[in-house]
């Protein structure tokens, strides 16, 4: 049983990884692609009604993305206390450095997920 949940728990922390990898790169490539526009705009002497509707879309677009980073940031935190209802205690399954409680954000939608995962790692150092 220890063995299907240490195995599960792998997978779910691969997948969330490789989530939070893709959203990262998806906000890159908005963030580059919302440089170019004024960029370009500016390069080619177009008024600046020019690909305005295009721009506010852009820029949406990237503020749609950065919400979805925080909802899978705090999936990851709810995952930690999950991670310890279900037995496993305090392992690491992905690569990366568990953040200290302090640099958590206070606008988290999981406030009460951010306290728990907290002291989960205060109780592992």
């Amino acid at each position: 049983m220890l063995n299907e949940r240490v195995s599960a728990a792998k997978k779910i922390a691969s997948e969330l990884h490789q989530a939070e990898d893709a959203i990262d790169e998806a906000m890159i490539r908005i963030a580059q692609l919302a440089a170019t526009l004024p960029t370009a705009r500016r390069e080619t002497n177009m008024s600046a009604i020019v690909g305005q509707e295009a721009m506010s879309k852009v820029a949406h677009a990237l503020a749609a993305a950065g919400e979805v980073r925080q909802l899978l940031t705090d999936a990851h935190l709810a995952l930690t206390v999950t991670q310890k209802e279900v037995g496993l205690g305090t392992r690491m399954f992905g690569a990366g450095v568990k953040p200290p409680a302090a640099s958590l954000d206070q606008g988290s939608n999981d406030q009460l997920a951010a306290q728990a995962a907290a002291q989960s790692l205060a109780k592992a150092s």
